[in-house]
């Protein structure tokens, strides 16, 4: 079996084209030492390697590096690079095939977005340009799979070929792979490959690109460039005022919208959860093991299964924004605002990224080139309303704010909204004190390619959403399911006797306290020691120690804290409520009212929109800064955040 590695330029469609040539016969990991992710996949007889975006191969990008060492790695090797090429942007994107041809490596070439070249009535004569270039080249549309069968004809008949290298025709002195080996050293001995090209030699491969590109072009049509239109769009888009009201609208029809499709499936699943927990409770023997079940992990995974409707909405319109070339767009009118606080455009994907999972963000920044600017998203992106908080979020507004018959636009949308912007808004803050205190030294300027606006490609979209909300419950899934467990060993057993139990419940009868013989054994689990240890410390925030044992469980991970509070709530009950039934009805004892009122939901809202409570994050803060101070450091001055901003919340309300 052979490898053939996917090389191409950001927004060439290379993954698209990857997920439409292995479907679902696909692997996810990391490359050995590093936590960039990497995806490969089988065709046939052949592994695919889907590769990080590439622009040059003299690059300072460490995703673009690890690209980089696997091609110049290829120059002794047979192994053979699928190139992809944004038919769009076809003089920019040869340039780097150019480069790579130069190796004299095997190569085929797929010149992607046949939809867009026929809109804009251009036509290319492949066949030519295969001449020219002296390797086989294929039009196709990966949206919609055109040109897919001639593809894998090259897959299954080896039909990658040595190209003509540019060498030949920028020096004289070309013989026998003397200058190949040259240029492969010249390469590799720039390891910070700050090194631009000579001048001289890099506008003669733009003048031969450009001829071989003009000589394979057959017909332009008259009604205008498909680009026209993008560029017409870009004066509202681009616009600095009307650009960000379209885009302040457009988030808030993603968050509506997570609140109002999700709905009705998210009541199905709850309802699913419970009936599935009675049928436990009833059917399950030894009783034990069925009050485990029972009250343990069915309640606990129902408190994050509950929200897949959610998420999936979520990462689904996101990826709309991202494949119809918008999320370009908000990087460049970004740009000059982002500068105030010591970003630039360069980081806006690694900080909306961090709303599907600060992990992939962090690791996301290295394309950042500014290393003091990487080292302000990577401190400041946990501060962005993460997917896991996501679960927290939605069933405390939806206590705050019953629903109502007040349509798609509401209170709960807006309080979501409100929640994501507080949240950008203390990113950037902090990336602003990061900047002006860090003593890493800054970098240069960064560029941005705009891609024409076209319509998302519907497969990848929804292939990604799955993906992405598959590793969400995978991952959350696994601490769940821990935590469920030890969470119901703590609260159904008491370091108290049963004698001892028993008296304190006949005491507090006579004394007219009303409780129940659940709730009291539940204080005096293990779990409500453990509670009232901390509460004296919570307790100014409006927090129970039932609270504090769910604050203390999701340090693992934040969505942990729906479920913490479903086990806890469950166990001992013979009530198969819903979530949010069971948080609504819970009462504050030393006063008797609602313990989740609006102050105490804003509170434990204001408390995990600050918070890093991921140890994973954390993890990967470590391994990404090379030492533990900068982790720590950031914990502390989100804990401090979280617990002021709590106190303030839960006192003005």
């Amino acid at each position: 079996m052979s490898k053939i590695a996917l090389v191409g330029k950001p927004n060439s469609g290379k993954s698209s084209l990857f997920n439409l040539l292995t479907g679902l016969n696909q692997k996810i990991g990391n490359y050995s030492g590093v936590t960039v992710e990497r995806k490969t996949g089988t065709i046939g007889s052949h592994t695919v390697i889907d590769l990080p975006g590439l622009k040059s191969l003299r690059t300072v990008n460490i995703d673009e590096q690890i690209t980089r060492d696997y091609i110049l790695d290829l120059a002794a090797l047979p192994s053979p690079v699928l190139f992809i090429a944004n038919g769009m942007m076809l003089e920019d994107n040869l340039l780097l095939f150019s480069e790579i041809a130069d190796l004299q490596i095997p190569l085929a070439v797929a010149i992607n977005f046949k939809d867009d070249l026929v809109k804009s009535e251009i036509e290319l004569d492949i066949k030519k340009l295969s001449q020219l270039l002296g390797c086989p080249v294929v039009l196709m549309n990966s949206r919609t799979g055109e040109g897919l069968e001639e593809l894998k004809s090259i897959f299954e008949n080896d039909g990658f070929r040595i190209p003509n290298a540019v060498c030949r025709s920028l020096y004289d002195n070309f013989e026998s792979g003397a200058l190949v080996n040259s240029y492969l050293e010249q390469i590799k001995s720039n390891e910070l490959a700050h090194l631009v090209e000579n001048k001289d030699d890099f506008f003669k491969r733009q003048k031969i690109i450009a001829s071989t590109i003009r000589s394979s072009i057959t017909d332009i049509g008259k009604r205008g460039n498909y680009l026209d239109k993008s560029k017409m769009w870009d004066k509202f888009m681009l616009h600095p005022f009307i650009g960000l009201l379209f885009f302040l609208l457009t988030m808030l029809i993603v968050f509506q919208s997570v609140f109002y499709l999700a709905a009705i499936p998210m009541d199905w699943i709850d309802q699913g959860f419970a009936l599935l927990g009675e049928w436990a409770s009833n059917t399950i023997r030894p009783d034990w093991l069925g009050d485990m079940v029972s009250q343990g992990i069915v309640p606990g995974l129902g408190g994050v299964l509950i929200f897949i409707p959610q998420i999936a909405i979520l990462f689904f319109l996101l990826g709309i924004l991202e494949h119809s070339g918008y999320l370009s767009r908000i990087s460049f009118i970004s740009n000059r605002f982002l500068t105030k606080f010591g970003l630039s455009g360069q980081s806006v994907v690694p900080l909306m990224s961090s709303w599907a999972c600060a992990i992939p963000a962090i690791m996301s920044t290295r394309v950042i080139t500014d290393p003091k600017e990487r080292l302000a998203v990577i401190m400041a992106s946990p501060l962005m309303t993460c997917s896991a908080r996501l679960p927290v979020y939605t069933i405390l507004i939806a206590i705050m704010f019953p629903a109502n018959d007040a349509g798609f636009f509401n209170a709960q949308g807006l309080m979501l909204l409100g929640l994501y912007v507080l949240g950008v808004l203390a990113t950037l803050l902090v990336a602003l004190l990061v900047s002006k205190k860090s003593k890493v030294p800054a970098g240069k300027l960064w560029s941005l390619d705009l891609p024409v606006y076209r319509i998302p490609n519907w497969r990848n979209v929804f292939y990604n959403m799955y993906q992405k909300t598959k590793a969400f419950v995978v991952d959350a899934g696994k601490v769940i399911f821990v935590v469920s467990m030890i969470l119901w060993f703590l609260a159904s057993f008491s370091p108290k006797s049963e004698e001892f139990l028993e008296t304190n419940f006949q005491s507090l009868q006579e004394e007219g306290s009303g409780l129940s013989r659940e709730a009291v054994d539940l204080e005096y689990s293990y779990a409500g020691y453990l509670g009232k240890l901390i509460e004296p410390a919570i307790e100014p925030l409006g927090y129970d120690w039932k609270i504090g044992i769910a604050l203390i469980s999701s340090f693992a991970a934040r969505e942990v804290f729906v479920g913490s509070l479903s086990t806890i709530y469950s166990v001992g009950s013979d009530e198969e409520s819903l979530i949010k039934t069971r948080l609504q009805n819970e009462i504050n004892l030393k006063n008797g009212a609602p313990r989740y009122n609006v102050a105490t939901c804003l509170s434990l809202l204001l408390f995990y929109v600050f918070a890093l409570q991921c140890m994973s994050t954390m993890a990967i803060v470590r391994r990404e800064t090379g030492t533990w101070y900068y982790p720590i450091m950031q914990f502390v001055l989100m804990l401090v955040l979280a617990y002021v901003a709590a106190f303030i919340g839960y006192r003005i309300v």
